[in-house]
């Protein structure tokens, strides 16, 4: 009875050993793996971060210019951020938001402008 009561005490005058998540949430550390996006205005579209993928999360088709990426099958291990020679992959510290379904991210180049045409020499 008298170690039942200890453990009573204990608990009531000590802090409550988790967080109230909505309120507080958990400030990320500085090197905190996160979410990964692709930069697609330096990219060569090798498909080596699609290679090095461990799961498939990444799909590259170079005729398209086109990455796509399954964020939920990824294992935010690095692997693609190690492969890519131009930078083109990012990680920051961020974490993806919960959601229904499990969607698929397109990346594509960014469109160039047109270069001007040249004056006509007749006119």
């Amino acid at each position: 009875m008298a170690r039942m009561l200890r453990s009573v005490l204990r608990n009531a005058l000590s802090k409550p050993a988790t967080r109230p998540f909505p309120e507080a949430p958990r400030a990320e550390f500085e090197k905190a793996r996160g979410l990964i996006t692709f930069d697609c205005t330096d990219c060569r579209f090798c498909g080596a971060c699609a290679l090095k993928c461990p799961t498939g999360a990444i799909r590259v088709v170079r005729e398209e210019r086109r990455i796509y990426f399954e964020p939920f099958k990824c294992i935010v291990c690095g692997a693609c951020l190690e492969a890519c020679r131009f930078g083109s992959v990012r990680m920051g510290p961020e974490r993806r938001k919960p959601v229904y379904e499990k969607p698929v991210e397109v990346y594509a180049k960014p469109e160039t402008e047109a270069e001007p045409k040249p004056p006509d020499p007749g006119a």
